[in-house]
């Protein structure tokens, strides 16, 4: 069998960029993120705590006459917090608790692959870690349904990765950017020996009569986007939600210049205290991308986008959002992309907290992470009826919803079999019943509804949304 090799290909490179052979596949839609406990300590963002204990001091050190004599009971390993992944809920909430009872926490949800049936290979997986930093397993649920679509990774890869693919935002009082995104850096499949390459750039847009596909057909809409072989569902899944929720932001963030090329416009944001929860808020000033026509296409079928697909009726403006996306990180500040950038970078997958950046970049609005309810609030209320009601009055507002479903986990039940594991999806609605509709970015495959206990248990414990 002739040897796959891999290599990366980025802009103005001539040579053939190689997807690794595990990627072949369907969209892995990689939510990279990792599911958090409820309550990280202050500093310790990845779940570490105890660095500033106080030294033991040895038994022969201490007076006899001070052993025993502390009233104080010792005090017991502290309680694990609750996981959010992109807001992961409890696995053990199978049902939902309109009872009373208190449900388990909930683990926090990675953002998973998906499941790729378009032409050309297989998606990569967008691999997910849960909110507290750790990485779920891949191996497929214990409960049966679509494997998870990313392979799992150490908690070192996943605070790797998260540094990698944060969409970092700007220092603040910088002006406005400029930058040109031509060909940003992909992984291709390549057999030397028989000179075959499965991905390069092409142009797809560009129809036979010798016109192009619009960048709009009517106003945006969710069901305009499409995963494809790239693991970036929850880039998909954010574009999606703010066409369902708020089409003009779309509307007035692409725009065809005269000369064929596209220009992109994302608010920049930053955080103004440190902190999961804090928003995301815009600084005011702009980053301004010239997009050329140019995508990522199979080399058997090139007359198709291999990632992003065009919009039902035949809208580009998603595929060059997306590579909007991909380019940006030529704006950031020297060192902050580390190693990996373009389409590669979106390939790692994103976190609840990135997808809250790139919703906070595509409205100018701000935006957060916040936690699914685990416990009875202050009033009383079980944590099925405050998911609800805030899930309802979100949604009232037009406010998207994102979340990442659970991956497998040890000793954990698995996730319900209509759902891909580690995968992002978007909350659409919740009925008059407390039924609660996803949609998947695949744009295809939606799960069924889920009553509150059933999400908790499914679904990270942590959400992104817009304030």
């Amino acid at each position: 069998m002739s040897e796959v090799r891999t290599a990366d290909l980025g802009a103005g490179t001539d040579a053939p960029v190689v997807l690794p052979a595990s990627g072949v596949g369907e969209g892995d839609d990689r939510s990279s993120e990792p599911m958090e406990p409820a309550e990280v300590p202050t500093g310790h963002p990845d779940g570490d705590v105890g660095v500033d204990e106080e030294p033991e001091v040895p038994m022969d050190l201490i007076p006899p006459d001070e052993l025993g004599q502390s009233d104080e009971a010792p005090e017991g390993p502290e309680e694990p917090e609750e996981f959010e992944e992109d807001g992961e809920a409890d696995p053990t909430a199978a049902t939902d608790q309109a009872d009373g009872t208190e449900a388990p926490e909930e683990p926090q949800e990675p953002d998973s692959p998906g499941t790729w049936t378009g032409n050309g290979p297989e998606p990569l997986d967008d691999a997910a870690d849960d909110e507290t930093g750790e990485r779920t397993s891949a191996a497929d649920p214990a409960g049966g349904g679509p494997a998870p679509e990313g392979a799992p990774l150490r908690d070192v890869f996943s605070k790797m990765r998260d540094s990698l693919t944060a969409p970092h935002a700007s220092a603040d009082g910088a002006g406005d950017r400029h930058a040109t995104v031509d060909r940003p850096a992909f992984n291709a499949m390549e057999i030397p020996e028989e000179n075959v390459r499965l991905y390069q750039y092409g142009t797809p847009l560009d129809r036979s009569d010798g016109g192009r596909v619009p960048l709009f057909d009517g106003p945006p809409s969710r069901e305009q986007t499409a995963q494809g072989t790239l693991g970036d569902c929850g880039v998909i899944a954010s574009m999606g939600a703010v066409a369902g929720h708020l089409p003009e932001a779309i509307s007035n963030c692409v725009k065809e210049n005269d000369d064929g090329t596209y220009e992109v416009t994302l608010h920049q944001v930053s955080k103004n205290r440190p902190g999961d929860l804090a928003p995301y808020e815009p600084t005011g000033a702009v980053t301004v991308l010239t997009v050329t026509p140019e995508l990522v296409v199979p080399s058997l079928d090139p007359k198709n986008p291999a990632y992003a697909q065009v919009g039902t009726g035949g809208a580009a403006w998603p595929v060059i959002l997306e590579k909007a996306f991909a380019g940006v990180d030529q704006t950031w500040e020297e060192g902050k992309a580390g190693q990996t950038s373009g389409y590669e970078r979106l390939n790692l997958g994103t976190r609840a907290e990135h997808r809250a950046e790139m919703l906070a970049q595509l409205t100018g609005r701000p935006a957060y992470c916040d936690d699914v309810p685990s416990r009875y609030d202050m009033n009383g209320v079980n944590p099925n009826r405050q998911l609800l009601d805030s899930f309802r009055e979100k949604l009232e507002a037009g406010s998207p919803i994102l979340i990442g479903s659970r991956g497998a986990e040890a000793n954990k039940p698995g996730i319900r079999s209509d759902l891909i594991a580690e995968h992002v999806y978007e909350v659409v609605e919740v009925d008059d019943r407390g039924n609660i509709r996803l949609r998947n970015p695949h744009n295809r495959n939606h799960p069924g509804t889920f009553t509150a206990g059933e999400f908790r248990a499914n679904f990270a414990n942590r959400y992104s949304t817009l304030a």
